[in-house]
């Protein structure tokens, strides 16, 4: 498990932009994004600090827990998402309900940066029915460079309901993907950056991709200068170039479902309405020597 956490991290810390293929789609070019509440930025958090309905999740990677009892926004708790029980519905929503979490609750979702990693828990209360649910564009690096109020104290968090709703059409199965594969009205969309989907390097075990997936680096979605989601005429550009049709069903993936998420996230953010993660990734993808991968020449 620590060997795979550590191949997951190092895609998810990958700064390099990658290359997409120059094809135009036919995905519109927007000055606006179409879903702008899914995203909150550090003007809009600061001022709704003392609101009892707002709750801030510090979803860092692990490692940093450190540096969130170090320095964290006030009230923020923290969640480690790579633990986070998805199922069954139940054992998720007392998860969350103890974060101080209910139907009723406005998530702000922070990171260190991008929101590369802290999507995971936002696909995961889309996934479980809680809508409201956002992340902070630019995460504590913003936050930090616009002279945000940083704590060390350990919030005091009274436990709420959270009763789940699940949307299954968010959580793509193994099957679903095998059958996308030829399915010309579903997109695979691999998130991983471009040596990887190439085959030119191997995180885990067989190299390249799920044959008919189009590579969509989420480094390609950000501002790495920034650690910001690109704006939305910038986003366009790149969602264009990747051939994406916003008619047809997405579905993300990534090694385990980390900018995987990322990438279902900006999707929606974008106006994709019909977009899943394949949570199990290609780890669990090249476990069955059956299932097919290419490569590029």
């Amino acid at each position: 498990m620590a060997t795979a956490l550590l191949a997951l991290t190092l895609l998810a810390l990958a700064t390099t932009v990658q290359a997409v293929d120059p094809t135009t789609g036919s995905f519109p070019t927007r000055d606006t994004y179409a879903h702008p509440e899914a995203l909150v930025d550090v003007e809009w958090l600061a001022a709704h600090l003392d609101d009892p309905n707002v709750r801030i999740v510090d979803a860092r990677m692990p490692f940093e827990r450190a540096l969130y009892d170090a320095a964290h926004i006030p009230g923020a708790v923290f969640a480690n998402v790579f633990a986070l029980p998805l199922a069954p519905p139940d054992a998720f929503a007392a998860t969350i309900g103890a974060l101080g979490i209910g139907n009723d609750t406005t998530v702000i979702v922070v990171e260190a940066g991008t929101g590369e990693w802290c999507a995971r828990l936002w696909w995961a209360l889309r996934y479980h029915g809680h809508e409201d649910v956002r992340i902070l564009n630019g995460g504590m690096r913003q936050w930090v460079m616009a002279g945000g109020a940083l704590s060390s104290e350990a919030p005091v968090v009274s436990p709420a309901v959270f009763v789940p709703d699940v949307q299954a059409h968010w959580w793509a199965a193994i099957d679903e993907v095998r059958a996308a594969i030829d399915d010309p009205d579903v997109t695979l969309v691999d998130a991983i950056h471009s040596p990887s989907y190439t085959g030119d390097m191997n995180y885990f075990g067989r190299a390249g991709h799920i044959p008919s997936a189009v590579n969509l680096p989420t480094v390609n979605l950000t501002d790495t200068g920034m650690q910001t989601v690109l704006p939305p005429t910038d986003l366009s550009r790149v969602l264009q170039r990747a051939g994406l049709d916003p008619s047809k069903r997405h579905i993300t993936y990534c090694g385990a479902g980390l900018v995987g998420a990322f990438g279902a996230f900006v999707l929606h953010l974008m106006g994709f309405d019909d977009v899943a993660l394949y949570l199990g990734g290609l780890m669990e993808w090249v476990a069955d020597p059956s299932n097919p991968m290419a490569t590029v020449p």
